[in-house]
């Protein structure tokens, strides 16, 4: 039995193998023709950002490099199976822009590359380009200014502001960073009336106060801490304390100190005890002025320790002291204002001229209030008999004033 079933099987086998074959030829065949009906191979295009490498080789020769708004992407064609594709996007490639092939200052070549190294995924051999900006790059060191807003709380003045970092570092295109004029940390200090800290962006001004857009800068602190000290304020007047007298013909026409009166900040308990500041010291020794004194002084050192002048642009105060000297005018005084003395009985005196020139000397204030018809004074005549004489004239002069000799001619009668 076993032996009749085996020769029907090798001839199951090998009889009409051509037919066989060709039979097998069309069954894969038309297998491939089912699958590639099923999973056809297509094209996409996708689009994903571009990733730059090497860019020091840039900034190390001192340039920078900028992509225009919106071409920091690139586009390409994908081919592969349509159960592939289906599950692809941007995602799956990188593509990569190495500046060390920068060419001609204005465009680097782009890479794809599928990143799970599927190599049923061909990527279009056409060749893509990043186009770029390419310039001068600029780096400078600033200064943080702070600016405040507003008032702080009546009473209230800020004494000390702090900022940190106090400086920054910017770099960018030279065109930009060589505008900057200043570094500024607005702060809004309206109504506070404690001390506070806060975070502040920067601002970068040009010379003429406009605000420089910060797109393009890079900058090692994007905010800085803002520290504000507030203290209380008060309106105290300024005296002046002179010491000593002045020298002889010296006479003091004014004392005089601008400004007069002055803001002062501090502590509130040590402010309280300060009602105004008073000028003094060897400065303003009387004794020692030859002639008038103009000095300056800082009026810090005449405050208590805790206190000090709430604008430091106007702790000076200047001090005049304003002096004059005797000086010396001719007055020519009316005779009819003179009083003869010690005239004889029986005698009658009669001066010769109708003024007389004297030489008076005093303060000049003193002086610019003397009027020559307004000076009395007299002539003493004891002991001369009738005939023409010169006599001295006597003055009746206030305190302070006095005139140089002087004489005038007169006749005497007798009956």
């Amino acid at each position: 039995m076993k032996q009749s079933i085996t020769p029907k099987i090798k001839r199951m086998f090998l009889n009409n193998w051509g037919l066989k074959l060709l039979a097998l030829f069309f069954s894969i065949l038309l297998w491939l023709i089912v699958v590639n009906v099923d999973d056809p191979t297509q094209t996409k295009t996708f689009t994903t950002s571009v990733n730059v490498v090497n860019a020091d080789v840039l900034t190390d020769a001192g340039r920078y490099y900028e992509i225009p708004e919106g071409g920091n992407t690139v586009s390409f064609r994908v081919t592969a199976k349509r159960s592939v594709m289906e599950r692809l996007s941007g995602s799956d490639f990188t593509a990569t822009a190495d500046m060390n092939y920068l060419e001609d200052d204005s465009r680097v070549p782009v890479t794809i590359t599928v990143n799970n190294n599927n190599s049923s995924i061909t990527v279009s051999a056409k060749r893509l380009y990043l186009q770029v900006i390419i310039g001068n790059k600029m780096t400078t060191k600033h200064d943080v200014e702070v600016e405040t807003n507003g008032n702080p709380a009546e009473g209230c003045v800020i004494d000390k502001t702090e900022v940190d970092p106090s400086s920054v570092t910017v770099s960018g295109p030279e065109d930009v960073v060589s505008t900057i004029a200043k570094v500024v940390a607005y702060v809004d200090v309206d109504g506070v009336n404690e001390d506070f800290d806060t975070d502040a962006s920067l601002h970068f001004l040009d010379k003429n106060g406009n605000e420089i857009d910060q797109s393009r800068l890079n900058v090692n602190h994007e905010t800085v801490k803002v520290s504000l000290t507030i203290s209380h304020i008060k309106t105290v007047a300024v005296q002046v304390q002179t010491t000593g007298s002045l020298p002889q013909g010296l006479y003091l026409e004014s004392v005089s100190v601008d400004p007069d009166t002055i803001e002062i900040t501090g502590e509130a308990d040590v402010l309280n005890e300060i009602t105004e500041i008073t000028i003094s010291g060897s400065a303003l020794d009387l004794s020692k002025l030859t002639s008038s004194l103009t000095t300056t002084v800082d009026l810090n050192t005449y405050l208590p320790s805790g206190a000090k002048v709430a604008d430091s642009n106007a702790a000076q105060a200047t001090v005049k002291v304003n002096v004059s000297g005797d000086e010396t005018k001719t007055y020519r005084v009316p005779t009819a204002n003179l009083t003869i003395k010690n005239l004889e009985d029986g005698s009658k005196a009669v001066f010769d001229a109708t003024t007389v020139e004297v030489k008076i000397t005093g303060k000049a204030s003193d002086l610019a209030d003397l009027v020559a018809e307004n000076i009395t004074g007299s002539v003493d005549v004891s002991g001369l008999g009738a005939g023409k004489h010169t006599v001295s004239v006597t003055l009746d002069l206030d305190s302070g004033i006095s005139a140089t000799a002087a004489t005038t001619n007169i006749t005497i009668t007798t009956e």
